[in-house]
């Protein structure tokens, strides 16, 4: 224990208060355990002296006890507060010392401060009695002429953000130099945003010349792109940019949205090209893009000259401007001396008057006239006659590696003048326009005329057996047709049948000859002033066809090994053939028309199809209810526009009515074979396998049923248009084998509705496809009738319903108007076509504003329950004996069965005269050429103009029903024609018969009424709809949805 006077110190705790106040009175206090405040002696320690204990002692920090709080818990407890008490008395401890340190701290600095003012003062005093300035000093250390650099870095550059303050000073506006700072820092900004300008103009991304113009450079344009040029090229000048299009409130979080961000840039990124246009004639690219796009969309010429003025587009005038001719020039040059022996005098100097200036058309004496001629130059031409020509050079290339199949179609539209006088009055134009395409799977060594020709000349006639459906195909198509049902079905039922849409793709039957996924390239040709309404056009339109793609040598013959296929109508093809059929035997090479591969067209069946559908099932148009399964009657109950059987109606309003009246009959049958109350009964219960069970039902249950003549029709309605809707999707789908298959059933069902000239054409495209051409060209036009411009699943058009859309847009959308309207601008717009359009669908993908002109596809919630309810009320599908229709409204044709009894049954056997007449022109052929043969390879034939005799020329020919037809030759005609072998005399009167025959079968063809096709929907393009949802790579913008949902 420690001595002296702190052993008289006690701490008194205030736990130990408090229990001295709670103890009672009568508590005995022992040794070990004395209270504190008990004041009675001790009685072993004499008490200290309190005066001296006070002096002993260090004074205390407070003015009295100082309570704690008791000492309870455990030992750990304890402990730790123990550690948190010290820890808090450290923090106090830190504080205090952390003050004083930066109390000391700042003593300093505010030493230092005026130690630096102290210096920083006595400089600058010592600078007024030398006669110097603070600006003196500045310019001796920062002029590099000095050589202060070490002073400079070590003493300014050196610190980060000395510069920055000191110009921070300057710009200030309590300064009087602010003025002076600020004009300075604006022209410094001005020389660098100016130098970007250089800069970039130099790097020359911006720049667009005609000589090098291509769809290429115009289809790749990129707003994002040049902004990320821009960033990079010219970091000042877009930051200023971007500045001044944003606001305060703007660059707060939260303060715009990622898309208006993008609009932002966009509008930025813009408005710096548009300035860059500015800075250089030759940054153009923005200008001829925008006047391009602006053409495309339709924008009329006010409206593109207006915009050329704000600096946006380039001018109307650029983008349509004729080239110039090469024009004479005036050089004047000094005169030469004339010679003294000369025996020609000079010519009189010309006599100018005074009134008149000298000028190059009045040379002086010392001058003479010396003409020169100015060549057209690549810019001035306009754009779109720039980019003609550049579609023009592509097609051409495409065209020299031989892979190309080319289709072309007349074009007739009405030139009209806003005044008539003479010379100047509405005319009708017909002419052609055509497209070439890049041939899919194709090979050169496939495609050899020598090849078509021997097999040509060793292919057997045509039989019954190949136009027949034989088990396995019967079966395939059967399957093609269920599932037809069941895509009807899923796509109709109503929200509940989406459920089998997965079971629905899954089960999609395809055939060996299934086009495989790609996307074709199509190269517009330019117009063609030729009407191809006769055998003379279309060869002429033949002949310009390859002259323009550049395939015709300087005397007018070509490379003829290889095939070049020309696809087209019926009308176009059987006048190609017919050029064939006449010149066998006559002529050869480009003449003779040997090379040529005649695809036919199948847009054009599909019409033949649908007006033979019209009119077998039109019905009596007042028959009212006796007739109820009509089509006619069915279109008065969706309360359409009436229809005239004088007047044809336009494809696509027929159309539409035969396939929702499709849809009601084949959801109207689901509930007859299932027995359900509605649809929606039926789809709570079905399953995938239960549907299929029913769909066999429907197509094989309603058949082979008679005395009932309202169900014989409905049931025959029924199959026709199940072949037709499987014809429209075998084609969106690229099942070329398909489309045989329906073509094979079209080749009866044309003869029995009275489309003889198509269901001829059917025996043609059967037989070449079964004997006449090899296998390579078999599949290679398997795989190429159908075109896919999209390169998506389930969007494949007939090659002639592109020409035919093609034309739409030529004729309706970028003819000129006026007097403006001519030839001359349909040759030129014609190969632009595709181009334009594509700019117009990528501008407004790349711009966010993609709305074209689609609209959403006809609600059918009406019409489909509408028709269903009058086929269940009227019992059109269910039996009842004896039920006629009236006596001047005859039942149904099988036209079918019909067709297939004209071509079996009938005397004059359309199969055997087809024959016959392949007979006589594989006899022909084999004959050697007059002209053009091997005997004569030199010759070079004439004109295509020429080439004809003239009487052929003249339509003085005998009275029509002179004229022999392939349906009148008599089988004695056909047996002297086996038996007899044939003279010269012989083979002249047979080409001067086959021509005249086929004279009258284009003069009956061109008088033949067809359903029309004048309107977008009418040649729209038939693809599915979820093809186009999401506004990437479609093709249009101009694709319409038709009434069963499609997009077209």
């Amino acid at each position: 224990m420690r001595s002296g006077p702190s052993r008289g110190r006690t701490t008194v705790r205030s736990s130990d208060i408090e229990d001295s106040s709670d103890s009672d009175e009568s508590t005995v206090h022992t040794p070990t355990r004395r209270n504190l405040f008990d004041l009675s002696p001790a009685p072993r320690t004499p008490r200290p002296n309190t005066h001296n204990r006070a002096q002993s002692l260090p004074p205390l920090s407070s003015d009295g006890i100082i309570k704690t709080s008791p000492i309870v818990g455990t030992a750990a407890q304890r402990t730790a507060i123990k550690r948190k008490k010290g820890q808090h008395q450290r923090l106090l401890t830190n504080t205090v010392g952390k003050e004083e340190r930066e109390k000391e701290i700042a003593m300093q600095k505010d030493k230092a401060e005026k130690q630096k003012t102290n210096a920083l003062n006595a400089t600058l005093a010592s600078l007024d009695p030398r006669g110097l300035t603070w600006s003196d000093l500045m310019t001796y250390v920062f002029d590099p002429v000095y050589k202060q650099g070490r002073h400079r870095y070590s003493g300014f550059f050196n610190t980060v953000g000395a510069a920055s303050k000191i110009l921070n000073h300057w710009i200030s506006p309590q300064n009087p130099a602010h003025e002076e700072v600020h004009e300075w820092a604006v022209g410094y900004v001005e020389r660098c945003v100016a130098g970007e300008g250089k800069f970039v103009n130099e790097k020359g991304f911006l720049h667009s010349k005609k000589a090098t113009l291509s769809a290429t450079n115009i289809l790749n344009f990129s707003m994002q792109g040049h902004q990320d040029k821009l960033r990079k090229h010219a970091g000042v000048a877009m930051r200023l940019f971007e500045a001044f299009a944003t606001s305060p409130r703007q660059k707060k979080p939260g303060g715009l949205s990622a898309a208006r961000w993008a609009k932002k840039a966009t509008t930025v990124t813009c408005a710096a090209l548009m300035l860059l246009g500015e800075f250089s004639q030759r940054n153009n690219l923005l200008g001829q893009v925008m006047g391009l796009y602006m053409y495309a969309s339709g924008a009329q010429k006010q409206v593109i000259t207006v915009l050329s003025h704000l600096g946006l587009t380039e001018s109307y005038s650029s983008i349509t401007r004729k080239p110039r001719q090469a024009s004479d020039t005036l050089s004047r040059e000094p005169e030469e001396p004339t010679i003294a022996h000369s025996s020609t005098p000079p010519p009189p100097t010309p006599i100018t008057p005074l009134t008149t200036p000298v000028s190059p058309s009045h040379p002086t004496t010392s001058q003479s006239k010396k003409r020169k001629k100015r060549q057209p130059k690549p810019w001035d031409a306009g754009t779109l006659r720039v980019l003609s020509n550049c579609m023009r050079t592509i097609a051409r290339s495409v065209a020299a590696t031989g892979l190309f199949g080319t289709v072309y179609d007349n074009i007739n539209m009405v030139f009209r003048t806003a005044e008539q006088v003479i010379g100047r009055t509405d005319s009708q134009e017909n002419g052609t326009c055509a497209t070439i395409w890049p041939l899919w799977n194709a090979k050169l060594e496939d495609m050899k005329v020598s090849d078509l020709q021997k097999s040509f000349d060793l292919a057997p006639p045509l039989t019954l057996d190949q136009i027949l459906l034989n088990p396995a195909e019967t079966l395939q198509f059967d399957q093609c047709l269920l599932h037809c049902i069941l895509r009807i079905l899923v796509t109709h039922g109503g929200e509940k049948f989406k459920k089998f849409s997965d079971d629905l793709k899954a089960s999609q039957p395809q055939t060996e000859h299934v086009i495989g996924l790609h996307k074709t390239d199509l190269h517009p040709l330019p117009g063609m002033n030729i009407d191809e309404s006769t055998i003379v056009g279309n060869a002429e339109v033949v002949t310009a066809i390859l002259t323009e793609l550049g395939l015709l040598d300087g005397k007018g013959e070509m490379n003829f090994e290889t095939l070049k296929i020309f696809a087209g109508d019926q009308l176009s093809i059987a006048r190609l053939r017919a050029l064939l059929n006449i010149r066998a035997g006559h002529e050869g090479k480009l003449g003779g028309y040997g090379w040529g591969l005649w695809m036919p067209g199948l847009f054009h069946a599909k019409i033949a199809d649908m007006h033979g559908f019209f009119v077998t099932h039109w019905g009596k148009p007042n028959a009212g209810t006796r007739n109820p399964g009509s089509l006619s009657f069915h279109n008065t109950v969706l309360h359409r526009n009436p229809i005239l059987l004088t007047s044809l109606p336009p494809f696509r309003t027929l159309r539409d009515l035969t396939f929702v009246s499709l849809y009601a009959r084949v959801l109207h049958c689901l509930l007859l074979v299932s027995g359900k109350q509605s649809l929606d009964e039926y789809a709570d219960s079905a399953t995938w396998k239960g549907l299929q069970t029913d769909a066999e039902k429907i197509l094989h249950q309603h058949k082979g049923i008679g005395g009932d003549m309202v169900l014989e029709n409905a049931i025959l309605f029924l199959r026709d248009a199940l072949i037709s809707r499987e014809f429209t999707d075998a084609v969106k789908a690229g099942d070329s084998g398909c489309v045989l298959l329906v073509l094979k059933v079209w080749a009866l069902s044309f003869r029995g509705s009275g489309r003889t000239k198509y269901a001829y054409e059917m025996l043609h495209l059967i037989h070449n496809l079964s004997n006449v051409w090899p296998k390579p060209v078999c599949k290679l036009v398997l795989d190429n009738w159908l075109l896919n411009p999209t390169g998506k699943p389930n969007s494949w058009v007939e090659v002639d319903l592109m020409q035919e859309h093609m034309n739409y847009w030529i004729k309706n959308f970028y003819k000129a108007h006026g007097s403006s309207a001519s030839w001359e601008w349909l040759e030129m717009i014609a190969p632009c076509v595709e181009v334009l359009r594509n700019l117009a669908k990528t501008m407004n993908g790349l711009l966010g504003v993609d709305s074209g002109i689609q609209h959403e596809p006809v609600d059918l919630t009406t019409d489909i329950p509408e028709l269903m309810t009058s086929l269940d009320d009227l019992h059109v599908y269910r039996e009842h004996e004896f039920r006629v229709l009236d006596d001047d409204d005859p039942p149904t044709i099988d036209i079918i069965t019909a067709g297939l009894q004209s071509i079996s049954d009938s005397s004059s056997n359309p199969v055997d005269e087809f024959c016959s007449t392949f007979s006589k022109l594989q006899a022909r052929s084999r004959l050697t050429p007059v002209v053009g043969g091997s005997e004569d390879l030199n010759h070079t034939p004439a004109p295509p103009s020429n080439i004809f005799p003239t009487p052929v020329l003249q339509p003085t020919v005998p009275d029509d029903s002179t004229i022999p037809s392939p349906t009148r030759h008599s089988d004695d005609e056909a047996k002297s024609s086996d038996s007899e072998p044939e003279s010269e005399n012989d083979n002249e009167v047979d080409a001067w018969a086959q021509y005249r025959v086929a004279f009258e079968e284009a003069s009956n063809e061109l008088e033949e009424p067809t359903l029309t096709r004048d309107r977008a929907e009418d040649v729209a393009l038939d693809m599915d709809e979820e093809d186009y949802d999401s506004g990437d790579d479609d093709y249009d913008d101009d694709v319409s949805r038709d009434s069963e949902g499609d997009s077209e």
